[in-house]
């Protein structure tokens, strides 16, 4: 009871206590205004991290594309050496004759070849680089002599089509004299 007395005793010895009735309207406009300082607080609180979130993404993807890249030269071991350079030079002097027979029959099969080439080089390049993280495994050397394989074969089915191409030309040239 000793509260309530204490607390009846203030409110009734206060007599500067505003008793005017608010415009109408002002709950709300009070509400607003309270609303657009905590929206503004919050907003600029934020506001530079986000910034400086969104410029570390861009600059990450601008490195991550754009940056040049660090080639590391792998290094094999004799043997697997001498089995790259075996296919690498078998593989070169394939791509010759293919060059060497291009004309305007064959030009698209050629063109459409070398670019299967370029795609299996890149595979290539990534087992490479697969070895330079790793080290040589049995797995990535199969697949690595495997492309190198496949290009070979890939070249010699090219080749033949080309030849076979050429015979039919020759032919349909013989008719016409």
């Amino acid at each position: 009871m000793k509260t309530n007395n204490k607390l009846k005793e203030l409110f009734e010895n206060q007599e500067d206590w505003d008793f005017e009735i608010p415009n109408e309207g002002h709950e709300k406009r009070f509400i607003y205004k309270l609303r657009k300082q905590k929206s503004k607080k919050k907003r600029n609180k934020w506001l530079p991290l986000s910034i400086a979130a969104s410029l570390l993404l861009g600059f990450g993807f601008f490195y991550m594309n754009y940056a040049p890249k660090e080639i590391q030269e792998v290094t094999f071991s004799p043997q697997v050496q001498e089995t790259h350079d075996y296919f690498s030079s078998i593989i070169r002097s394939e791509l010759d004759q293919l060059k060497k027979k291009q004309s305007k029959q064959n030009e698209e099969i050629i063109n459409d070849a070398l670019i299967q080439m370029e795609v299996l080089e890149k595979d290539y390049q990534k087992l490479k680089e697969e070895i330079g993280k790793n080290g040589e495994n049995k797995q990535i050397l199969y697949a690595m002599i495997t492309n190198m394989q496949t290009r070979i074969s890939f070249i010699k089915s090219v080749l033949e089509q080309v030849d076979d191409i050429n015979k039919i030309n020759n032919i349909e040239d013989e008719k016409h004299i």
